[in-house]
């Protein structure tokens, strides 16, 4: 979906902990939806494929995403 003006509506989701960015780009073979870390610019790009897997993973697998500070043996 795009606004008047041509560009990506955008949609934002915020807490106390993050603030993200959350726009659909369009510019390769499918839609990928492009989440946005505001307090750190970083980028992630997920097709319709990792999103749906996202869906099967548990708790415990998606738990280990959220530590800032993971332990050294967690990293690859």
């Amino acid at each position: 979906m795009t606004e008047p003006n041509g560009k990506a509506e955008a949609w934002y989701v915020t807490n106390e902990f993050a603030q993200v960015k959350l726009t659909i780009d369009r510019s390769g073979n499918d839609p990928r939806l492009c989440i946005e870390d505001l307090s750190s610019d970083l980028r992630i790009y997920l097709d319709a494929f990792m999103l749906a897997s996202l869906t099967t993973a548990t708790e415990q697998e998606l738990a280990r995403y959220m530590d800032p500070n993971p332990r050294a043996d967690d990293v690859c």
